[in-house]
């Protein structure tokens, strides 16, 4: 397959399975702002930056194996959040239709909000892990931390309103630092929104700077790559975006099965990660906001490649 945009030409060897030349630039900068365009105000997605986009497109491209990681609980209302979940599943769809040996982790708290979110749109199989030492044990090539806590300097987890989830947070992050120590090439891809996710420690020293006030909350573990965006399920579908102009296939999902995976995980119990109601909205923006990110990434998906 090949396609050539205006400004640059990008190729999928289908010969060679994994031999791709990285799209435009101008491509990446479209839909990074589509979903990290600051319009949160505070957090993460300001730091959005083509260098990770394209590190963590590459990574997505090449692995083989990839675990992607999930699943914020809202200690307040002891329930999961609606965010992360349905990134999780659109990104594992589009995965496992390239051929990837793609599974979910979450930890039990979390597990049947997970589930709901993927099998409205036939994701990957969820699993339940307690500790990274069980997430290693998949043997995942790639590592997807998306909206999942990471630890902090002190090593206890926060969420954004500087609360202590440490009690409610089983350290499925310590996969990156367990498999270091035993010198496993594991890469590590980061997706948050408010910088004490996992993976995206390699903000630290910026958001520090930038909030002081939350810098208690913010996460050390680094990722490879790190996207930064306005709500973290957006930064999935932009990586999806992004694999779909590459390969020429649409792996975006759409507005109704938005709308599905929203009904199915309020449905298993999960709320609004910032309103704390378990109404339909995700990071306190309705569903018909969401559903307009999905809607524009589709249009520039379709426009590069049709």
């Amino acid at each position: 397959m090949r396609f050539c945009l205006s400004w640059k030409c990008f190729q999928y060897n289908e010969a060679k399975k994994g031999n791709y030349i990285m799209c435009g630039e101008d491509l990446i900068k479209n839909v990074s702002f589509i979903v990290a365009s600051g319009s949160a105000r505070k957090g993460a997605s300001l730091l959005s930056n083509e260098h990770h986009w394209k590190n963590a497109l590459e990574l997505l491209l090449l692995c083989k194996r990839p675990v992607i990681v999930t699943g914020f609980y809202a200690k307040e209302r002891r329930a999961p959040e609606t965010d992360g979940p349905i990134g999780a599943a659109i990104l594992g769809r589009a995965l496992k239709s390239l051929g990837k040996k793609v599974l979910l982790v979450t930890d039990w708290r979390c597990r049947g909000v997970v589930e709901a979110a993927s099998l409205p749109v036939r994701g990957p199989k969820t699993l339940v892990a307690s500790g990274g030492e069980q997430v290693l044990r998949l043997r995942p090539d790639l590592l997807v931390f998306l909206k999942r806590p990471g630890k902090a300097r002190d090593g206890r987890y926060y969420n954004t309103r500087g609360l202590d989830i440490t009690d409610v947070t089983d350290p499925l992050d310590e996969a990156v630092s367990i498999a270091k120590d035993v010198s496993e090439n594991l890469k590590v891809i980061g997706i948050g929104d408010g910088g004490n996710e996992a993976g995206m420690g390699v903000f630290l020293q910026e958001l520090i700077l930038s909030e002081p006030e939350f810098g208690k909350c913010f996460s050390v573990v680094k990722g490879d790559a790190a996207i930064a965006c306005d709500v973290s399920n957006w930064g999935a579908y932009g990586l999806v975006a992004l694999m779909s102009c590459v390969t020429g296939r649409f792996l975006l999902h759409d507005e109704g099965e938005e709308l599905q995976m929203i009904m199915a995980m309020l449905g298993a119990g999960a709320v609004d990660g910032k309103t704390l109601e378990r109404s339909p909205f995700v990071k306190g923006l309705h569903l018909s906001r969401n559903q307009e990110i999905v809607s524009r990434l589709g249009l520039v998906v379709k426009e590069t490649y049709l």
